[in-house]
């Protein structure tokens, strides 16, 4: 009897122990741009995918919850400027406060067409007469020689997803440009069948988060050292279509 109010009393301090510790666990606001598989919303599991993943991961092993806030891309940039958010990601931008992590998404921005219509791009320059519908900052990301390609009135930045693959199932636009997993991921959902062909005219380029503080950032780094180390990073891309 005597050893089981023993049992029942340590269970209790282990367990207030337990809730002391996670209540004391400080919080990280993170603004991670609304993309599947990348980052988005389940309706049963909150905000989910490869970068979600990631940065839970990391932020767990330093003693932190992360809080995370799915943004378009436009408003990710000026919130974390503007100093509201501890970590974003992608980072893609530059900005006077913060510091860039090395990259670990392996972005790869493509252009997409209806394989039903036999458009050939094999260059940046097979765009130009072409109506193009793409990511908010794209002229700015995708290079000069884009730049210059795009003409105003044949061209759309915007930051829902679905809407540009909807333009281009409907044949309202020629070509949507975004990134290879997203927009493939995107596609099976919603229109699983209409078959793309894929044009991979842009330079693969992986991209990394940006952080408000500097320290924190030097043991960001160092967890995600350890998790490329370890294959850690690739079986999480492995999880995800």
């Amino acid at each position: 009897m005597r050893i089981a109010k023993i049992c029942k009393r340590l269970t209790a301090l282990i367990l207030l122990l337990f809730s002391i510790s996670v209540s004391a666990q400080k919080t990280l606001s993170v603004a991670v741009n609304v993309g599947p598989p990348w980052a988005y919303y389940d309706e049963e599991r909150g905000v989910v995918g490869i970068d979600v993943d990631i940065i839970s991961s990391i932020s767990e092993r330093l003693g932190y919850q992360p809080d995370f806030h799915l943004l378009v891309y436009n408003r990710l940039i000026e919130d974390f400027r503007n100093g509201k958010y501890d970590i974003a990601s992608p980072a893609a931008f530059d900005s006077a406060i913060g510091f860039q992590t090395s990259p670990y998404l392996p972005f790869e921005d493509v252009a997409v067409t209806l394989s039903s219509r036999n458009m050939t791009i094999d260059t940046i320059d097979d765009l130009a007469g072409k109506s193009i519908v793409t990511y908010q900052t794209a002229r700015y990301v995708l290079g000069e020689t884009f730049a210059n390609i795009i003409a105003d009135d044949h061209y759309l930045e915007i930051a829902d997803r679905e809407a540009q693959l909807k333009l281009l199932a409907n044949e309202r636009t020629d070509v949507v440009i975004g990134e290879r997993r997203l927009l493939t991921y995107i596609m099976r959902q919603y229109y699983p069948d209409i078959k793309l062909a894929i044009h991979p005219i842009f330079e693969a380029r992986p991209y990394g988060a940006i952080i408000k503080d500097e320290a924190l950032r030097d043991a960001f780094e160092t967890e995600l050292n350890n998790m490329r180390a370890k294959g850690e990073l690739k079986n999480i891309y492995r999880r995800w279509p």
